[in-house]
């Protein structure tokens, strides 16, 4: 194999919002497809999430609108807070935007008004003029990942996990996104591998990574104790017809070549839940792979 020539664009600062929910003693997240209209991962599954936009960034005004002290920001936050407060900002924003959910009560002294919709007025001045302060404090954090080099449109996006109750209720705007759903993350990567659930790459692998966790006060345990982790950039390894998304912590991720049996890699598919370092993307669809050492 040639070596790729890398061009690469600078990744947009962005954030993703994983909700979680206990339902019949098991975990269940929100899921979102975008429209198959989207420039970026069409008819995937995902979490809602998207760009920082400039009122996410107006950090003296977020302070007075959050749940939480100033003095108490920063370790939620596990960092800065003019650097991480807009990250948690445009998860709710849009979560609200995207799923309908918005994750904000009323400030001390005001009333949340009946109704709080998601369209026409800017998020910044509903908070303002409902007198709402964003519920940072119920936000837990996940991981930091960054779109691989060679993807036309590149994200530099934080994770955050957040837990909703039964009486929560979410819907897909019928614009970025077409179809929500809960559901457990087994039962996801189950359907992923059927291929009746395409799942992003890294959607698919925060599915995996909460596998272990039994219950949702374990898993939002976790996210709160939690510094954020070092970032995952994938590498893209273009195939013919298809590509290998190779993870940090695949064998071949720093060499010059990729090791790869392409007539192998439908046998190579993994079972669900088997530890994995590549995927395989193949008609729209994101498999796990085996590592295979070429002799």
């Amino acid at each position: 194999m040639t070596v790729q020539s890398l061009h690469s664009t600078t990744p947009s600062p962005s954030a993703t919002l994983i909700l979680a929910r206990s339902h019949e003693a098991e975990i269940e997240v929100y899921l979102l497809r975008r429209s198959t209209a989207s420039k970026f991962m069409p008819g995937t599954y995902v979490f809602p999430g998207g760009n920082l936009e400039a009122e996410d960034m107006n950090a003296a005004f977020w302070q007075n609108h959050v749940d939480l002290p100033a003095d108490r920001l920063s370790l939620a936050l596990d960092g800065e807070v003019d650097r991480m407060l807009p990250f948690a900002v445009a998860a709710i924003r849009e979560t609200w935007e995207e799923a309908g959910l918005l994750l904000a009560a009323p400030m001390k002294g005001s009333v949340r008004p009946e109704h709080v919709n998601n369209g026409g007025t800017p998020f910044i001045r509903h908070i303002q003029d409902g007198s709402l302060a964003l519920s940072v404090s119920k936000l837990g954090r996940w991981h930091h990942w960054i779109t691989p080099e060679l993807m036309p449109r590149r994200f530099d996006t934080f994770f955050f996990v957040a837990p909703v109750g039964q009486n929560q209720h979410c819907q897909a705007d019928n614009h970025e996104t077409v179809h929500g759903t809960w559901i457990n993350p087994r039962k996801a990567l189950t359907e992923n591998a059927r291929g009746t659930l395409p799942l992003s790459p890294p959607t698919l692998v925060t599915l995996h990574q909460m596998l272990p966790f039994a219950d949702l006060d374990s898993l939002m345990a976790e996210t709160r104790s939690r510094s954020w982790p070092d970032p995952i950039m994938p590498r893209l390894w273009p195939l013919d017809k298809s590509a290998l998304i190779i993870e940090p912590w695949d064998p071949d991720y720093t060499l010059e070549t990729v090791s790869v049996a392409v007539d192998r890699l439908e046998a190579d598919v993994l079972p669900v839940g088997a530890p994995f370092s590549r995927l395989w993307r193949h008609r729209g669809i994101c498999r796990p792979v085996r590592y295979r050492e070429l002799n």
